[in-house]
């Protein structure tokens, strides 16, 4: 239970920026909370699995692909806003 817990406690500094990058990079923002909920749906799913190695695993895999496209997407965005220099 403890991993499901770290893992949905490490959401919260993402809604944080979301909501310090509202404002001024709306788009950004709403990535950001993409990601937050992501990570909360991934502690979870890790509840759910309760230690299950295939339930785990599946989990896992899952949220490391949406995490990852999530930061991809972020990262896009930034260097398509950042522009020719």
């Amino acid at each position: 239970m403890i991993p499901a817990l770290v893992v949905a406690a490490s959401s919260f500094p993402a809604f944080l920026m979301a909501r310090s990058f509202a404002r001024q990079q709306p788009r950004l923002a709403t990535l950001l909370r993409l990601a937050a909920l992501a990570m909360l749906a991934g502690g979870a799913g890790l509840a759910w699995a309760a230690g299950d190695e295939t339930r785990t695993l599946a989990v896992a895999v899952v949220l490391a692909l949406a995490i990852n496209g999530l930061g991809i997407f972020i990262l896009f965005d930034y260097l398509r806003r950042r522009g020719p220099r």
